[in-house]
């Protein structure tokens, strides 16, 4: 255990420079893929690329201080200015639309990458691997969390009505559709005369799952949308990711 403990402190006080900073690009590369590919995976706008970039970044430009400047280097100067770059990213990926502010947690990911750049681009790889697994796996649980707080979601169907335009309508709904994660079977289209209608399934108990229509309402070939009336008390074991 001797032997690796200071392999878990400073890697530039252990590592020959060059070498060190090899190891620690290396490190924030695995920071940031593992990162994003949470985000990835449930198909944020900062996804695997993105942040992979923002964590190597971050390490590259702390690494370079610290080479230029070499024992002089003031590990805390070019943290800050990291900081103050990468809440330019983050804002660019919040937005308001319906009186809702979407992007936060893309935005506090971007700037929670970027903080573990920093760390591993200072030497401290180790550490910045374990804020790297506290951080994916908060993602990951605090949204079973929400679903066991809010509740399971609860369907029912809906008519969509609009005007085929040569499938330019329908691309359109289908860009909704994926926006929100609506599944192809939860779908289907007949065409009714000169429209075409789809027939969608989906969840009217949560209201961040309901904006759909809303989103659908707004594109200019609908021309109707007829619901049923929801079911109150049927829970489905199946959710409806967004």
């Amino acid at each position: 255990m001797g032997d690796i403990w200071p392999y878990l402190g400073d890697l530039h006080r252990v590592l020959d420079p060059h070498w060190s900073g090899v190891v620690l690009v290396l490190c924030s590369l695995f920071c940031g893929m593992v990162v994003g590919a949470e985000r990835q995976f449930k198909q944020k706008p900062a996804g695997l690329r993105t942040l992979t970039l923002i964590c190597v970044g971050s390490t590259v430009f702390t690494l370079a201080s610290i080479l230029i400047a070499g024992e002089a280097a003031d590990r805390t100067r070019i943290a800050a200015q990291v900081v103050t770059g990468v809440g330019f990213l983050g804002a660019g990926a919040i937005i308001r639309d319906r009186g809702m502010v979407i992007g936060l947690t893309t935005g506090a990911s971007i700037w929670s990458v970027a903080a573990i750049g920093v760390l591993v681009g200072g030497g401290y790889a180790a550490a910045g691997i374990v804020l790297t697994l506290v951080i994916a796996s908060m993602l990951s649980v605090v949204r079973l969390l929400e679903r066991r707080l809010w509740g399971r979601c609860r369907y029912a169907h809906c008519r969509v009505y609009y005007r085929p335009e040569h499938g330019r309508t329908h691309l359109k709904i289908l860009r909704v559709l994926d926006q929100y994660r609506i599944p192809d079977h939860a779908w289907d289209v007949t065409t009714v005369g000169e429209l075409e209608a789809m027939d969608l399934r989906y969840c009217h108990f949560h209201w961040m799952h309901r904006a759909l229509l809303f989103d659908l309402v707004d594109i200019s070939g609908v021309t109707e949308i007829q619901r049923e009336r929801a079911p109150r008390q049927r829970d489905d074991t199946e959710t409806n990711g967004t």
